[in-house]
């Protein structure tokens, strides 16, 4: 999952959301010298990162978007379920996402200090163009695929993902609906089992 999902999954633990959002910066165990409940919000990224990889419903729309995006289809996947996430957000979080958005910035922004610089860079690129709340729209969606294309090491036909949203979006849809129910019930239990072993 993208960036509104793993924050939305963080929980009320501010902690576990910092943790969450730096989650893709920070490799093997270079973690250890972090806050223990940053560690568990890092810890807590994975889990949702292996669950959802291994995900067939994820795969299915995996192997769709590989015809257009190869190697990046895992990428792209991610954020096309945060643009459905964005988009209902009313039925997931009781806050309007506008205001859950700045909530999420002003937050991230006590702890930036702490960041690898990878996420302190996202962090003034998230907050410059306001990508939580962008991810709602087609158009968002697109121009923030065509920003990570220009970024990528590789060829990675990201610039042509929005279309191929437009083009699929009943089949992604479907598949996100199928599989966000999944995906909470599995986070509730790595929450938990995360603070019992606190």
């Amino acid at each position: 999952m993208n960036y509104l999902a793993h924050l939305f999954l963080s929980g009320e633990s501010t902690s576990i959301l910092v943790g969450n959002f730096i989650g893709d910066s920070v490799r093997g165990n270079q973690f250890s010298t972090l806050d223990p409940a940053i560690q568990r919000g890092i810890l807590l990224h994975r889990a949702i990162d292996r669950f959802t990889d291994t995900h067939p419903v994820v795969r299915r729309s995996k192997q769709r978007a590989q015809a257009v995006t190869g190697r990046y289809a895992s990428v792209v996947i991610d954020v096309f379920y945060d643009h459905f996430l964005a988009r209902d957000w009313a039925c997931h979080h009781p806050m309007p996402l506008p205001e859950y958005a700045q909530s999420v910035y002003t937050i991230l922004a006590g702890w930036l200090k702490e960041f690898p610089d990878r996420s302190r860079r996202f962090y003034y690129y998230m907050v410059t163009h306001n990508i939580l709340e962008s991810y709602g729209s087609i158009d968002g969606i697109t121009t923030v695929l065509e920003q990570m294309a220009k970024r990528a090491k590789f060829e990675s036909n990201m610039e042509l993902a929005g279309n191929e949203l437009v083009r699929g979006y009943r089949y992604y849809e479907s598949e996100f609906r199928e599989f966000m129910p999944e995906l909470q019930y599995y986070n509730k239990q790595a929450l938990a089992a995360l603070t019992e072993t606190s």
